[in-house]
């Protein structure tokens, strides 16, 4: 295992691995400039576009980077490929089939996380983003079968979208409140148990068994301290230029990235509508005056990027 000094580490480099994004084409100031930690990609054209861009920002990049995206059949990222949804799996086989398949085409393209499982079940919005199952024993089964399929293909998997709401309205067009009962953490506390890497944080207010304060989800320590207590693996927010997320920071929103992360997420998802290069540069320098003003603790980053990278397989001193 390759090893890794933190102490080696500028500010900068340490910072970037807390980003993931979407990068626009091959443009190396995503990896001198902004030093990112994981690339996300979906909707290029050919396979040779998808392998082309992997390896130019993999070889490019000093520390290993995370390459993401959202294969849930529902959502197809590749144009050359058509899956089957959550919502049409019928038993645990066919989930189990359905993830062996999205991490054999994930594996050949050198991606090595996936956002899925979708394992919040109350869903108004994408159905088929779903497991269906007359009983909540039948859904635990698709979603443990479906995990086992990805790691047999080395693919990191995430259970979305903690702690559930966020498929009772859209979170992409408006901010909203909705109750969590204690079913919906139930099927995120069965995909830890079940060797998930990451959690993705929802943009939901929610109240009931969680509350997060009025706030969004995904900015609430009331949220994410309870999750960090019973789960050591990676906090990942949604696209965080959602407008659910992005309406409390219609004029600022340079300063959101040190508010998730002192909330208590590991990584900053900047994917979305609004997240070119130069916004994501902003953004990142806002975080590293934060940083250098005493406004963001630098064991809080250190503690972030610890997780991060020994999560890419280092062994972190």
């Amino acid at each position: 295992m390759e090893e890794i000094y933190l102490s080696k580490l500028t500010l900068r480099e340490k910072l970037g691995q807390l980003l993931i994004v979407k990068p626009h084409g091959l443009n190396e100031k995503y990896l001198t400039e902004l030093n990112i930690g994981g690339i996300f990609l979906k909707n290029l054209k050919t396979r040779y576009d998808y392998a082309n861009t992997i390896a130019y920002y993999q070889q490019n990049s000093k520390i290993k980077l995370f390459v993401a995206t959202d294969m849930e059949g529902y959502y197809n990222p590749f144009p050359f490929y058509k899956s089957p949804s959550f919502g049409e799996i019928k038993d645990d086989q066919e989930a189990y089939e359905l993830g062996l398949e999205h991490g054999k085409v994930l594996s050949e393209l050198n991606f090595n996380l996936n956002f899925s499982p979708v394992v919040e079940i109350k869903n108004n919005v994408w159905p088929g983003r779903t497991f269906k199952g007359l009983t909540k024993q039948e859904i635990f089964e698709k979603i443990s079968a479906y995990i086992k399929g990805l790691h047999r293909y080395n693919i990191k998997a995430t259970a979305k979208h903690y702690p559930g709401g966020s498929l009772v309205k859209n979170p992409h067009l408006k901010k909203f409140k909705t109750e969590i009962s204690q079913d919906d953490l139930d099927y995120f506390n069965f995909a830890m148990k079940e060797g998930v890497e990451a959690i993705m944080v929802g943009h939901p207010v929610v109240y009931g068994a969680v509350d997060s304060k009025n706030k969004q989800s995904s900015l609430s320590r009331e949220i994410l301290e309870p999750l960090r207590k019973k789960f050591n693996g990676l906090i990942i927010t949604d696209a965080i230029t959602m407008l659910g997320l992005r309406i409390s920071y219609l004029f600022y929103l340079k300063k959101i990235y040190a508010d998730l992360i002192r909330a208590g997420n590991d990584i900053i998802l900047d994917t979305h509508i609004n997240s070119n290069f130069y916004d994501i540069k902003r953004r990142l320098g806002e975080l590293e005056n934060q940083v250098k003003q005493g406004k963001l603790s630098m064991s809080v980053v250190d503690n972030r990027v610890r997780r991060i990278l020994e999560a890419k397989g280092y062994v972190v001193f």
